[in-house]
């Protein structure tokens, strides 16, 4: 019995090796320094991904530390949750002074101000502070109103 169980011991170790040669296979290991993205859910912003840098690693839990424009983001992040950027010819100036969380870096680095793509569904001529567009200080977009052709705020 007690060679049954040593036996299930070793294969068990073997299989994990092999998975984490396959995992190292289609995500490839990153350094500090390293340009990432971090994909954002869709609600939050008009940008689909966040570009960060690293800039530290916990090599005991696996957890990376990533910094922004906007500073350094609050949450420690594993490997599969963002991708590694090879050649990132873009300079980005991370911020290291300030912390804060993913929505906020996001808000603070939106165009349009952080909460979604802003579009209104007017039917008149967005003209007045009605349309959400014009109260932002924004153009219509064709993600606005589609066929309303007497909008004037294009």
């Amino acid at each position: 019995m007690l060679g049954i169980r040593d036996n299930v011991r070793t294969n068990q170790g073997k299989q994990a090796e092999l998975m984490k040669l396959r995992s190292k296979k289609y995500i490839p290991e990153v350094n500090i320094g390293d340009f990432v993205t971090l994909p954002i859910p869709e609600v939050e912003t008009e940008a689909p991904n966040l570009i960060c840098r690293i800039v530290d690693i916990d090599y005991d839990k696996s957890l990376h530390e990533l910094a922004s424009e906007a500073g350094v983001l609050n949450t420690l992040f594993a490997r599969n949750c963002f991708e590694l950027i090879k050649d990132c010819v873009v300079d980005i100036q991370v911020k290291l002074d300030k912390s804060l969380s993913v929505l906020e870096a996001v808000s603070q680095l939106s165009i349009g101000g952080g909460q979604g793509m802003v579009k209104c569904n007017c039917t008149s001529q967005c003209l007045t502070n009605r349309c959400s567009c014009k109260k932002g200080g924004l153009l219509c977009n064709s993600r606005c109103h589609g066929g309303n052709s007497s909008c004037k705020n294009k």
